[in-house]
């Protein structure tokens, strides 16, 4: 799912017009034509250091990643467009740049990179990393530093701000960051229950939808129907560690922090630790129980069928051919609620795959690089629609106040986190024992050791 949203937004995401009517850039006479595929009247860009056109002199540079066929056709009109004006641009510039599997396949792709980043070659290339790699990489002085690389105009939209603030001076992308932790609600049970069946998004939009206001509703959504002295119907089917991140991030806390070193340390600050017990709260309270011989991912299916009125996971769920698209109950989605102690901003968790190049190859090489792809990756003339990436996400939801207000929450705001990426620094069991009711510092305690020598591997 992750590859086939990374494919479909390259393919509209880079689609943006910006920057072309600054001081010195092309004509609007040229813009114009551009847009109608004619890109010979657009200002060919100079090397400050030359005064002289850009002139790469042949380069081949090659993206590598698990998944690229390098050789299919464009799908679509948009896709079309943006294969002729890389095709001006490699002409113009004279450079060739491919995206294509590396053929080591999702699990040998790490060994892979790094053996290159160490042992080096005479081609030139990018490669797409994804958590497995990138801090330690970063650790072991395999990734380039871009921020040293000259005339890269850097306030382009065009820039994945969340990527690019992973690693700052090293990872980086083009493009909108994927959308990841949300809630989904049903809008039935809401309107059977006395509620507005839009009321998440009335709250969302008036800056309301609090951890308080959640637990509101959670209170009147679960309750005893029957009046038999048993909770039968439930608010929430909850997915634990789905959840706790977004808690703890939501209120200003943090799984990891870093020391005025830099070094990589378990999280028990206060707000940090009132998001566990919030958590701990919401669950003992308020998540269905699962039956009797129930799997794992019981309250995936608790919620598709009805029994619930929240659900939280990820918004891929929401896709074509995710597990929402055949609910027969209608439903919208929202970002997580707003925590007391929290910056007060709607958001999204970052994990979007990241690029980087060899630190092997020396600096003048590193910085051809690196400016091919800013002109490969740069925006097709004509696409001048900021909002042209929601195309892409209409189609999965049954509203459009999903995609307009809640996804543009999570597009503008998608945070960076160290937790997701340290290898072997497992901290899910924490969310698994707090959601079942164990005591989070205690919790905490009995796993401090183990997780502590994971990020002390990285902080070696």
């Amino acid at each position: 799912m992750k590859k086939i949203t990374l494919v479909a937004l390259s393919a509209v995401l880079v689609l943006a017009l910006a920057g072309c009517d600054k001081k010195g850039g092309s004509s609007a006479a040229a813009i114009k034509a551009a847009a109608n595929g004619d890109y010979s009247k657009l200002k060919v860009e100079k090397d400050p250091a030359t005064k002289k056109a850009y002139d790469f002199g042949g380069m081949e540079v090659t993206i590598y990643d698990w998944w690229s066929n390098p050789d299919a056709l464009p799908a679509s009109k948009s896709q079309e467009d943006q294969a002729n004006y890389r095709k001006y641009l490699e002409e113009t510039y004279n450079f060739k740049l491919v995206q294509k599997d590396l053929q080591a396949g999702w699990g040998g792709h790490p060994a892979e990179v790094a053996d290159y980043c160490i042992t080096g070659g005479d081609d030139a290339r990018i490669f797409i990393i994804d958590q497995r790699s990138a801090l330690s990489g970063a650790q072991n002085g395999l990734w380039a530093d871009i921020s040293k690389v000259p005339d890269i105009d850097w306030n382009k939209k065009k820039w994945n701000k969340a990527v690019c603030s992973v690693l700052p001076g090293y990872t980086f992308a083009v493009g909108m960051p994927e959308p990841r932790q949300c809630i989904f609600f049903n809008k039935r049970v809401l309107q059977e229950n006395g509620f507005n069946p839009d009321e998440p998004y009335d709250l969302q939009k008036a800056g309301k939808w609090t951890w308080a206001k959640f637990e509101e509703m959670c209170d009147a959504l679960t309750k005893d129907t029957n009046n038999d002295g048993i909770i039968d119907q439930y608010a929430l089917s909850g997915f634990n560690s789905e959840f706790a991140a977004p808690a703890i991030y939501s209120n200003g806390g943090q799984i990891t922090g870093r020391d005025s070193n830099g070094k990589l340390y378990l999280d028990t600050g206060d707000k940090t630790m009132e998001a566990w017990n919030w958590v701990k709260d919401i669950f003992t309270k308020y998540n269905k129980p699962a039956d009797e011989g129930a799997n794992w991912d019981y309250f995936k299916s608790d919620f598709l069928n009805g029994f619930t009125a929240f659900y939280n996971d990820q918004e891929y769920d929401a896709q074509p051919n995710g597990m929402l698209a055949d609910m027969k109950d209608d439903w919208g989605m929202v970002c997580f609620p707003l925590g007391p102690n929290g910056d007060g901003k709607y958001f999204t968790m970052n994990q979007d795959n990241m690029l980087i190049i060899p630190a092997y190859y020396p600096q003048e090489k590193v910085n051809k690089i690196f400016k091919i792809y800013d002109f490969w990756s740069d925006d097709v003339p004509g696409y001048e629609d900021d909002d042209a990436w929601k195309e892409f996400y209409y189609g999965s939801f049954r509203d459009t106040r999903a995609v307009d207000e809640t996804m543009q929450y999570m597009m503008d705001n998608s945070k960076s986190w160290d937790a997701w990426l340290v290898p072997g620094f497992n901290w899910a069991p924490i969310s698994w024992s707090v959601c079942a009711g164990a005591d989070p510092q205690e919790t905490i305690e009995s796993m401090r050791n183990e997780l502590q020598a994971a990020l002390d591997d990285i902080n070696e």
